[in-house]
């Protein structure tokens, strides 16, 4: 039985098939919004772990000058309530809804800088096969590429899982220190980094492998050549992200 996906058995799945750069495109779109689903599960592993309300300005209430009611103020004749003064300057806030409103700034970047990402890995596995006189046109190369982002996108998961299990949990409160709070959180995550990049560099390596079969197939190039070529590409990737 041939191979539905090249994660297991790439050498197969590409030695039975030549890359549909039609099934490129749509993988592509799903890599990116695999991507965005990791997101929001790393969100929720913050919002399961931290609980608490914290004080925060109050958007109802207007700048202090229509409320100041000194002398010689610019309002000083107009009704402060007319502005709603009586409003505190400060509310509390679910520590949750910041959380979210924090971690959905990255759907957009996201959204946006992955495709980059892909069209630029693309365009690097592509250049550097075409150095040892490959064949095969980009379209081809660009499926191979976002078959190589998928390992990345399995591991994922399990690295938001090892951030939940390693994450204490954390109470925060209005009149709170916020390094109270802040300094379990970041060693939560100091403790995970070198889990993450484990598990990063697995999926970077596993990603590795499923591109030199693919550059075998799509590009016409001997495999210890396109592994050459998937291996830079992929250290680069991983020196960056090191950064």
């Amino acid at each position: 039985m041939r191979p539905r996906t090249p994660l297991l058995r790439p050498d197969r799945y590409f030695a039975q098939r030549v890359p549909d750069p039609v099934r490129g495109l749509i993988l592509a779109v799903v890599v990116t919004l695999g991507f965005l689903v990791t997101i929001w599960l790393l969100g929720a592993v913050f919002m399961d772990r931290i609980d608490g309300t914290v004080a925060v300005d109050n958007p109802d209430r207007p700048p202090e000058a229509f409320c100041d009611d000194g002398t010689g103020s610019t309002f000083e004749e107009m009704d402060a309530s007319a502005f709603d003064c009586d409003a505190p300057a400060q509310v509390d806030r679910d520590v949750d809804t910041i959380l979210s409103d924090a971690l959905s700034q990255f759907y957009g970047p996201i959204l946006v800088g992955l495709p980059i990402v892909l069209l630029l890995a693309a365009a690097m596995l592509h250049v550097g096969t075409a150095l040892f006189d490959a064949d095969g046109g980009f379209g081809q190369t660009l499926t191979v590429t976002a078959w190589g982002f998928v390992p990345t996108l399995v591991v994922m998961p399990v690295s938001i899982l090892a951030l939940w299990a390693m994450m204490d949990p954390v109470t925060v409160s209005p009149g709170g220190d916020p390094a109270a709070f802040r300094d379990p959180v970041m060693a939560s995550l100091e403790r995970w980094r070198p889990v993450a990049f484990a598990l990063n560099a697995v999926g970077s390596l596993w990603g590795a492998v499923v591109w030199t079969f693919g550059l075998e197939s799509a590009r016409s190039v001997t495999r210890s050549r396109a592994a050459i070529v998937a291996g830079s590409v992929t250290a680069l990737f991983l020196l960056f992200g090191a950064l």
